[in-house]
């Protein structure tokens, strides 16, 4: 591991809450109030799931809501609220009043029907993911109402002070581990999750009842640890081994499992834990695939019917560039194509469709599936019984369109009840309900079915809009290499004059700059500074394709960067007419924050500045740096520095190295307790940027911030100071 970078040596200043800036000017106060609205537009809601109905100690039913995430305005991080099902009534409920530190993240939030962990049944609640500081150690917690108990628990050592709110928390996991995937079982008897906690780098597939336990726990006081069984044993085959469980049987017999190599490989296994000690763990070979098995991935959902027990409803790119929906019965192994494309006239599919699947939920009565449409969402219906079965059909919802994330209510018997988070250009992050009625089909004029779908609005959910909301072009320029590169396209005037321009430039790589795809700052640069936004969507980003997807992997990596000196160019050239080539920046975080850096290093003499928000620096200390659980998954995507030829290659391309071939002024922020890309690679760019004849830097260390911010103080200076930086550089104000 690389020796970490001293940053004790810098000044800084205390401008904000849990921030240090180092060489940041005083941002003045009518950027904060100008924000306001943006940043309020921009707190929306998201959607946890729906509560289950369960029995009170009457016996008597209560069913439940739905559990929501949002961050109040008074609030440092986001809480998790609860509102009924029914929208008539407008009631928002906050369940959580803790504070444990700054930075802290609610991951998940799964609803459950109960446990009995503590020797006495606690019904309802929900299994909470959570860290404290950003860092991503996320430890398990149980969440549960004493009102719906027989018996009341004393007060549990650690247990978070959560009042006035009518819910306690108690955590289980009690060390500095990683753990994630939670995976109910349909019984509710059964909880599956991985965790790094055998060797602090592999993360494996664990076991756990949630009722009939035999926890030897008693209602007492003392802290518990969750008694967890192990069903994922070391292969050791030499590779970090990273797990994620997928779904558990109906009836309990089968756990389908992922092996996590990478972005694009990820294949599927199942492993028998019906008995008292679980099975081998098994690959499942898909019939008939025709991409190579190393570059596919699966992940699967088991069949609610009890019909079909051992069907599962996968999501792969076997069958071509796409990820499509097929069936997979487990004990015939016959596969039944759902929407994949272009297999030909031979192979019956229910209805291809050539874009990306976005997500599939599965019921007793339907399987929905949402299609990303070149950063839209398309919802689609599959009736498994009834006079439609096996027909998929389009549902239409009343709105303008955009990024369509949901939950069903099936576990409480209502597979026809959505509660849906939307995001559009007007506003992101409301909340809709949507009741599925499939009496009432069309049929388009290419043969195709649909229904429309009235939404009716959750009032208490709702997010204000800003007071000009620009709608986004799709628009295509062409690389280098004749690739032709997609981006959303946001002009404040609709091109009708010449004017400044940001180039916005996503994470991940494997990410896309979707409808839904903007920070708070979006609106302010848009309606107040005047400024146009394009997002591109380079080579390497997901959504197009897995081709599209690996076109950046290792030794191409700056032929993304490449599709940027495109993208300057075609501003210069194609857009001439309504943007500003001499007043260009570029923007991002994440792999983004590299992308900057490294356009920066590559093309200063087109561009005026540069934002890099968490970004990396330098690949080999990335990798060396990043946390042990991500180093393997991350090599597969960008290389393995190990390897001679490789370290030297990412060596030779990293933005550190070529720092100094920067020209214009940049402003660097960066998560102090950032464990993807550590806060070293900031303050290694930051000075020698600063070191550099004729460089401008300025640096915002966020404390108790991880990757991406979750904190409002940190939220609100960093866009405001965002925001003053720009003024000054972008829009030639002068220093102050």
């Amino acid at each position: 591991m690389a020796a970490p970078v001293d940053y004790g040596d810098l000044e800084f200043t205390r401008p904000a809450k849990q921030i240090k800036a180092v060489n940041v000017p005083t941002v003045p106060q009518d950027i904060f109030d100008g924000m306001k609205e943006y940043e309020d537009a921009a707190r929306g809601f998201d959607v946890y799931g729906y509560e289950r109905t369960v029995k009170n100690a009457a016996g008597e039913d209560v069913p439940g809501g739905i559990f929501l995430s949002h961050r109040p305005e008074d609030a440092q991080v986001s809480q998790v609220y609860r509102i009924s099902t029914d929208p008539g009534n407008t009631e928002l409920e906050r369940l959580t009043f803790f504070d444990i530190g700054a930075g802290r993240t609610i991951s998940a939030f799964v609803p459950i029907v109960g446990d009995d962990w503590r020797g006495v049944y606690r019904p309802g609640g929900s299994i909470m993911m959570m860290d404290l500081d950003g860092n991503e150690h996320f430890q398990l917690w149980r969440y549960w109402e004493d009102a719906l108990c027989e018996l009341a628990l004393p007060k549990i050592e650690g247990e978070l002070d959560n009042a006035p709110g009518k819910g306690r928390i108690e955590r289980l996991t009690h060390d500095d581990y990683r753990y994630s995937s939670i995976t109910i079982s349909p019984s509710n008897k059964i909880m599956a999750f991985v965790s790094n906690k055998e060797n602090n780098t592999d993360t494996l597939a664990y076991l756990t009842h949630l009722v009939g336990s035999n926890a030897d726990a008693t209602t007492n006081s003392a802290a518990f640890t969750l008694p967890s069984k192990l069903i994922t044993p070391r292969i050791g085959d030499g590779v970090t081994e990273r797990w994620a469980t997928q779904s558990i049987s109906l009836d309990d017999k089968y756990l389908l499992i992922t092996r996590v190599y990478g972005n694009t490989y990820q294949p599927l296994y199942i492993v028998d834990i019906s008995g008292p000690e679980p099975g081998k763990v098994e690959r499942i070979h898909l019939p008939g695939a025709t991409e190579r098995d190393d570059e596919t991935t699966v992940t699967a959902s088991f069949s609610l019917d009890p019909a079909n027990p051992y069907l599962a409803y996968l999501i792969t790119n076997a069958y071509g560039d796409f990820h499509s929906v097929v069936a997979y019965d487990i004990e015939t192994r016959a596969i039944t194509h759902i929407t994949t494309p272009n297999l030909g006239p031979s192979v019956h599919v229910l209805r291809p469709i050539p874009w990306e699947i976005q997500s599939r939920r599965v019921t007793d009565t339907y399987v929905y599936i949402t299609m990303n449409v070149e950063g839209w969402s398309a919802l689609y219906v599959l009736p498994l019984t009834g006079t439609h079965k096996g027909t998929l059909v389009e549902v239409k919802l009343n709105w303008e369109g955009g990024w369509i994330t949901f939950a069903h209510n099936g576990h409480n018997g209502r597979p026809h009840e959505l509660v849906l988070r939307l995001a559009s250009y007007r506003a992101r992050g409301f909340v809709r309900r949507a009741l599925i009625d499939l009496q009432s089909l069309k049929h388009a004029a290419d043969g195709s079915v649909y229904v429309d779908v009235n939404m009716t609005s959750y009032a208490q959910a709702a997010v204000p809009e800003v007071k000009k909301a620009v709608a986004p072009e799709l628009i295509r320029f062409k690389s280098f290499d004749g690739l032709e590169v997609p981006a959303m396209y946001y002009h404040p005037k609709d091109r009708k004059s010449k004017v400044p321009v940001i180039v916005g430039i996503h994470g991940g790589p494997e990410s896309q700059a979707t409808v839904q795809y903007r920070t708070a700052t979006h609106g302010y640069l848009l309606n107040e500074l005047g400024i146009a936004i394009i997002y591109p969507n380079v080579r390497g980003s997901s959504g197009y394709g897995r081709k599209y997807m690996a076109a950046d992997d290792v030794f191409k990596r700056e032929d993304s960067v490449k599709d940027i000196g495109a993208l300057l160019d075609h501003i210069r050239s194609g857009l001439s007419e309504e943007l500003d080539a001499s007043r260009i920046a570029v923007m991002g975080g994440s792999y983004g924050g590299y992308m900057v850096f490294a356009t920066l290093t590559h093309y200063s003499a087109k561009l005026k500045c540069g934002v890099a928000n968490f970004g990396i620096a330098n690949w080999v200390t990335f990798l060396e740096n990043t946390a042990p659980v991500r180093r393997a998954v991350r090599r597969l995507e960008y290389g393995d520095e190990t390897d001679p030829e490789v370290r030297a290659f990412l060596e030779g391309i990293a933005p550190l190295k070529n720092a100094a071939k920067i020209k214009v002024p940049l402003f660097i922020t960066h998560g102090e307790t950032d464990t993807r890309v550590t806060v070293h690679e900031a303050v290694s760019m930051y000075k020698i940027v600063r070191d550099t004849e004729g460089g401008e830097a300025q640096m915002v260390i966020c404390e108790k911030e991880g990757h991406g911010y979750k904190q409002k103080s940190v939220i609100e200076y960093v866009n405001a100071a965002t925001i003053h930086y720009l003024k000054r550089f972008l829009l030639s104000e002068a220093s102050s």
